[in-house]
């Protein structure tokens, strides 16, 4: 289960890194580079349903992660939640025939399939691709985890775009997020927005807007 805080940086301000986030102490930094490729059918069959399917290549891991997410809903802390799983990859998939005996290998493909409504017929396709020069910082209290990232996401058009997320590495450490947001807020005073929707879906709204309208 994902849940996760997402804001838009709005600020030519350097984006700075608290040493504390809401009682949580500073544990780890990593700066590194990531490459996501979106899978999805001709008609975005898997995005109408408010899910996405990724391959991820990131410059600081061995080999690449295939992730399913389903549909998000926000919580009352303004966090969103959705069910996410990762899976390691020996490579990365290639072609249509290629991703779907990847998903079957995983047993992934009876959650995609009837989750996103697709068939067994269906054929999937790269829709885009986006890379994200990531600073990510991992904050502990006790045996309660926070990432807390810094994106510089580059789209195929359109401007690149600042976010900051924060994760709940665990899911009893989500209750923390909405003092999280209230200090976030404080510290970043007018800098911080929202995040209308995942990366996933800006990139189908900059790439396909006919089809979002």
């Amino acid at each position: 289960m994902e849940i996760e805080l997402q804001y838009l940086y709005r600020s030519n301000d350097a984006m700075m890194v608290p040493a504390e986030l809401a009682g949580f102490a500073l544990a780890e930094s990593l700066t590194f580079e990531i490459v996501d490729a979106f899978w999805d059918t001709h008609d975005l069959t898997l995005r109408r349903a408010g899910s996405s399917l990724r391959v991820r290549r990131q410059s600081n891991l061995p080999h690449p992660i295939l992730t399913w997410k389903g549909p998000s809903e926000r919580r009352e802390d303004g966090a969103r939640q959705r069910q996410e799983v990762e899976v390691p990859i020996d490579h990365v998939p290639d072609d249509p025939s290629e991703i779907i005996a990847t998903l079957r290998r995983y047993h992934l493909w009876d959650l995609v399939g009837p989750a996103g409504g697709i068939g067994e017929d269906a054929e999937l396709e790269i829709i885009g691709e986006l890379k994200n020069r990531r600073s990510s910082h991992l904050y502990v209290q006790g045996l309660h985890r926070l990432e807390l990232a810094w994106d510089r996401v580059t789209f195929p058009v359109g401007k690149p775009e600042p976010r900051l997320e924060v994760e709940a590495k665990r899911q009893a450490a989500a209750r923390f997020l909405s003092d999280v947001d209230t200090e976030l807020r404080t510290l970043y005073p007018g800098k911080l927005v929202p995040a209308p929707h995942g990366k996933a879906k800006e990139l189908c709204l900059r790439l396909y807007p006919d089809m979002f309208r």
